[in-house]
């Protein structure tokens, strides 16, 4: 399985992004393939996020609680989250062209918004 993972920041505002990829391997690898998005949203406070309320050492180890169900009703026991979304796989079948000297150098092109 080939798993490689591309980084794409997002300079857009709160209208999100428009991002475009090319896959320069993908006429080498001559074979179908499959690609898929996976979107993760800049950090916000959300309900309930980390419902242990856990304080952190150096290491990134809980040292401390301060659980959700132990604050007053008038806490919405916010935290911090990076939401995420995930698209359905695209999946691309390879044909091999009437005349491989027609392949151009760009490769496959693909774009998400």
């Amino acid at each position: 399985i080939e798993d490689p993972w591309r980084v794409f920041e997002c300079e857009g505002g709160a209208d999100g992004c428009a991002v475009t990829f090319s896959d320069d391997e993908f006429q080498d690898a001559a074979r179908d393939t499959v690609y898929y998005v996976r979107a993760i949203e800049a950090e916000s406070l959300a309900v309930g996020e980390d419902p242990l309320g856990c304080t952190l050492d150096e290491n990134g180890r809980c040292v401390a609680l301060d659980a959700c169900k132990d604050r007053p009703d008038s806490d919405d026991c916010l935290a911090a989250a990076e939401e995420r979304a995930w698209s359905s796989p695209i999946f691309i079948e390879y044909a091999k062209p009437a005349d491989a000297d027609e392949i151009g150098d760009s490769g496959f092109t693909l774009g998400a918004r």
